[in-house]
């Protein structure tokens, strides 16, 4: 293994004098693209639950779990025998990263590779016989056992990669796992009804880990945590898939909300961070395994003699659930605007390269509008031509960022029809100036947005 890593160590190098960047080479753990936290800040990842309804079975669900049960926190650094580690690593990857085709055990409900560009997943060739790229810490080509989750981020055309039960075939000579899901990062796109992901929930995994980067940031942690309980019954938002009917426990999807009365103060800082963001974001029951196991990054720098007392006092009688399958409403009705006009000017087209790529099936995105094309982050609405790029038949829905899909046809089309039309858009009210795009359609379509004004 010294040898190996003398080898990558002085590939680098070469690469270097080349010419070549270094950001433009595989990175454990490396910077993730902005804006941060992953996903739109309407992502059910992202939404703020502070202010959420406590579901009437609360007590009931927590009293299943145990509520002596304490926090655990499911991250570290190095373990022991080598290369075993604690947390789940993560990989980003520049976009010309080589695809590597994938076998799926389930491939009825995982993804070939990113919508609309060609299949496969960009995995290292360092993950074939390098440790610490996959979760669990042993190669590819180990005969390891665990969930061996591979999370690669596309930091250029902004995707984000996710497989479970990740293994490389010594006699084919080619990649195999479980299952996988592709997310596109400016999407809040959900597995379909019953599908799984590299998670049991079907979510993403990478948004909800506790990261060391931003517990040791100076500004909050903006996102909920993924944690597990021994057991599960049945599905509610947002997650997609079930994997269990145990009575009395929580469905997938159920949402934790540390109790605003909890006192944090007296934790360190970056722990009081953790703690806060669980008030704030909650965790998001994402798979089947230990109680109150909230799962992070592996990283070396993590002081597991701080964190593991600090976890093991919060137990689960300091939380309540949230209203099963909760959602924020829609965006409030607006009063009076004055209109401003605009010099036509593109938002978006999901043609561009690198770009977003097309709507996926039956798929939802997020745009931001304000603050690009002249549009101010006060706007209420724009006024915008939208024009659709058809593979298959549907609609497309548009709604403020921060609503949901009402379910009206802004555009129709036909397979292989280009349409278009004006259209009068609300914004969202969150402060994000987002706009919602729903694809009702089973194909995979390309959407422009122009914009022409704004009201005000």
């Amino acid at each position: 293994m010294r040898h190996g890593l003398r080898a990558a160590a002085f590939t680098a190098l070469a690469l270097v004098l080349a010419g070549a960047p270094l950001s433009a080479q595989p990175v454990q753990g490396g910077p993730l693209p902005g804006p941060l936290p992953l996903f739109p800040a309407t992502n059910w990842w992202n939404t703020n639950v502070s202010s959420a309804p406590v579901d009437p079975s609360s007590d009931a669900i927590l009293a299943w779990i145990g509520l002596a049960k304490g926090l655990h926190p499911d991250f570290g650094g190095d373990a022991s025998p080598s290369p075993t580690i604690y947390g789940m690593p993560y990989v980003v990857v520049p976009g010309t990263q080589p695809l590597e085709p994938m076998a799926f055990d389930y491939a009825s409900e995982s993804d070939p590779g990113a919508p609309g560009r060609p299949p496969g997943y960009p995995i290292p060739a360092e993950a074939i016989s390098q440790p610490k790229w996959i979760e669990g810490g042993y190669p590819g080509n180990a005969t390891a056992g665990g969930d061996k989750h591979l999370l690669i981020v596309d930091k250029d055309n902004r995707i984000l990669f996710e497989t479970w039960n990740t293994r490389f075939n010594n006699v084919t000579q080619s990649w195999e796992a479980g299952s996988g899901a592709v997310f596109p990062l400016d999407s809040n796109q959900r597995r379909p009804d019953g599908w799984t992901s590299a998670d049991a929930a079907g979510l993403a995994i990478l948004p909800g880990l506790v990261r060391y980067d931003e517990v040791a940031g100076a500004g909050p942690i903006r996102h909920a945590f993924r944690f597990t309980v021994r057991a599960t019954n049945g599905t509610v938002y947002p997650a997609s898939h079930r994997a269990g009917s145990t009575a009395g426990a929580p469905p997938m999807g159920t949402r934790l909300r540390l109790k605003s009365a909890k006192n944090i103060s007296g934790y360190s800082a970056d722990v009081q961070r953790i703690f806060q963001a669980m008030k704030t974001y909650g965790l998001v029951v994402a798979d089947n395994g230990s109680d109150m196991y909230v799962q992070g990054t592996y990283d070396t720098r993590w002081n597991n003699g701080v964190l593991n007392p600090a976890f093991a006092s919060i137990h689960a009688s300091d939380f309540e659930v949230v209203q099963l399958g909760w959602k924020p409403s829609a965006s409030p009705a607006r009063g009076p605007m004055s209109f401003f006009t605009l010099t036509p000017c593109r938002v978006v087209d999901s043609r561009a390269v690198p770009g977003p790529g097309p709507l996926p099936a039956n798929g939802s995105r997020v745009v931001a509008v304000a603050g690009a094309c002249g549009v101010p982050a006060g706007a209420g609405a724009v006024s915008a031509n939208v024009t659709i790029v058809a593979s298959g038949s549907g609609w497309i829905s548009l709604y403020p960022g921060d609503g949901t899909d009402p379910g009206t046809s802004n555009v129709s089309f036909s397979a292989g029809q280009v349409r278009a039309g004006a259209a009068l858009l609300y914004l969202a009210t969150d402060g994000s100036g987002d706009v919602g795009i729903a694809n009702i359609s089973s194909g995979v379509n390309h959407f422009i947005l122009d914009v022409n004004g704004y009201f005000q």
